[in-house]
């Protein structure tokens, strides 16, 4: 599937308002709905059961609050952020999973749809994300906050993004448990 069919899909299954999700990212302090690239964040390696850091393009979850240079406390250090995986990277890298277009297109469709909870469609945005982009909801990670000191963000969420996004990250982890747990109600 090419990258031009794979973001024509999104787009068409997708219900979010592309032209409302982003906003300007001047003048805001690090912290939640701003999108950075090239943060260097710990990944598995599943070959050699290690964790390696590489630099990614991520989503911050951290509250601005939580990690303000000028409010010096304990623990404000270190933030959690959200791998972005950009669609063509997700063509080029995880196409094998599945067993050819017509399940690939499903899948997509399902994500876009909001039907698959461990991935959530981010639409079209500035630099890496021109074709939009996926959180992985089961990869977060924590980085310190030195490295954002000399990164600016490449966008930032709106108001309408954000709430979409803390919609998303709710379902995801608060939706309730499958399996019957002891001295259940």
């Amino acid at each position: 599937m090419t990258e031009d069919d794979a973001h024509k899909l999104l787009s068409a299954s997708s219900t979010l308002n592309a032209g409302k999700f982003y906003g300007s990212s001047e003048g805001l302090s690090l912290g939640a709905g701003l999108i950075y690239e090239n943060i260097r964040c710990p990944i598995f390696d599943i070959a050699d059961r290690v964790f390696l850091t590489l630099e990614l393009p991520v989503y911050v979850l951290t509250h601005e609050c939580d990690v303000d240079s000028t409010n010096r406390r304990a623990f404000n250090d270190y933030l959690t952020v959200c791998p972005l995986i950009p669609l063509q990277h997700f063509l080029r890298e995880h196409s094998a999973w599945f067993h050819g277009d017509t399940e690939l297109r499903c899948f997509l469709a399902a994500v876009a749809e909001r039907r698959v909870n461990r991935l959530a469609y981010l639409p079209p945005g500035p630099s890496k994300l021109a074709s939009g982009a996926f959180l992985y909801l089961n990869k977060l990670a924590s980085t310190h906050v030195c490295e954002f000191n000399a990164v600016k963000p490449v966008a930032s969420v709106s108001a309408f993004g954000l709430a979409t996004i803390d919609q998303i990250f709710a379902n995801h982890f608060l939706r309730p448990k499958s399996d019957r747990l002891s001295f259940s109600i």
